[in-house]
């Protein structure tokens, strides 16, 4: 067993902490606050037994953990746990100030995962077939690469961008009436944008899905729309989309 006492030493947690590469087994021997950052990343950690109570940001990723019990339960800042083995997201804090990233494990859902989020939530790359669980607040979210067919459970309040491409999804029920900022359903199975968002004020992608009409386009678009890759969308259709963009690149232009 390699413990951070035996990398590390005694520490008081005044500061910032990187213990991430050394090949630690087990966090015994860590303070119990660390006013700065704490990074234990990129080690053979199986379990966050021994991490810090509370701590200014958090990041346990590029380990084998399968749970976050045992971690702090106080996080200032971002709380990152990426490329894990996670099934389950208990044990996470229940406010997060900063970024929570739990890409890349092998979540099915949601539940555990904190209920605030002011930053990104980013639970891309997974296994998810629902959303259930998700925070009821983010500051942007981010669910593509998953497997999801529908967006039901998505959280309530998301106060920027909004990216659930490379999932299965046949339909956008779930998804907000308004996205303050990008919303990207690229490389999908829709064949309508029927229940999307029917206002964004970034950039729109629908690309690369089965659109065969875009009568449920959002009223107004603030950035690009793209539907291109979309083989099914008649002529009348795609040309319709061009004298859109077109329209808009000319007011950009002229203000």
């Amino acid at each position: 067993m390699v413990t951070f006492r035996d990398m590390m030493g005694v520490l008081d947690g005044s500061g910032n902490i990187d213990c991430s590469n050394m090949g630690l087994t087990s966090l015994e021997g860590c303070p119990e606050i660390v006013a700065g950052s704490f990074n234990c990343s990129g080690n053979f950690l199986t379990s966050l037994d021994g991490a810090p109570e509370e701590a200014g940001s958090f990041d346990c990723s590029d380990n084998f953990l399968t749970t976050l019990d045992g971690g702090p339960k106080k996080v200032g800042g971002d709380y990152l746990c990426s490329s894990n083995r996670l099934s389950t997201l208990k044990g996470a804090p229940k406010k997060i100030r900063g970024r929570f990233d739990c890409s890349g494990n092998f979540l099915p859902h949601l539940h555990g995962s904190p209920k605030k989020v002011k930053g990104l939530f980013d639970c891309s790359a997974n296994l998810l077939r629902s959303l259930e669980g998700s925070p009821l607040h983010a500051g942007a979210f981010d669910c593509s690469d998953n497997r999801l067919t529908a967006l039901d459970g998505m959280p309530d309040d998301v106060c920027g961008d909004i990216d659930c491409s490379g999932n299965l999804l046949r339909s956008l029920a779930g998804s907000p009436d308004i996205v303050s900022g990008d919303f990207s359903c690229a490389d999908n199975r829709l064949e309508t944008l029927r229940k999307g968002p029917v206002m964004v004020t970034g950039n729109y992608d629908c690309s690369r899905n089965l659109l065969t009409t875009l009568s449920w386009t959002p009223e107004k678009v603030g950035g690009r729309f793209d539907c291109s890759g979309n083989h099914r969308l008649s002529c009348h259709e795609e040309a319709h989309a061009a004298r859109r963009e077109s329209s808009r690149d000319s007011i950009q232009e002229a203000v």
